[in-house]
């Protein structure tokens, strides 16, 4: 079956994986993070806090618990944007109309 040009298709589930791929990059500046605000004293800085992982466990540990990130994104935010769409479509009832910017940004919270 052929789509035609003017048919837009919804795909919710891009918001997931954009964010899992941003989460992918993120992740070893908030692992870092959390390091600093866990040591129990201010002995380093961002930058000499990622040395010392990088020295102490090996370029690999920037990405430990990378999978939970990852997993949190695929749920949490493809849910976000599912639902969004599905209040889009009901608000829209089948309009092919944009939305005014203060409806997105209603459905956006409510998402």
């Amino acid at each position: 079956m052929a789509l035609s040009k003017n048919k837009k298709i919804s795909k919710w589930y891009d918001g997931g994986l954009a964010g899992s791929c941003a989460v992918c990059f993120t992740h070893p500046l908030d692992l870092i993070k959390v390091h600093l605000q866990t040591q129990e004293s201010v002995a380093a800085g961002a930058s000499n806090m990622a040395i010392s992982i990088v020295k102490t466990q090996g370029s690999r540990a920037l990405y430990n618990g990378l999978t939970a990130s990852i997993a949190r994104q695929l749920s949490y935010t493809t849910t976000r944007f599912g639902v969004f769409e599905a209040l889009k479509k009901r608000i829209q009832k089948g309009s092919n109309e944009p939305l005014p910017f203060l409806q997105k940004v209603m459905i956006g919270a409510a998402g």
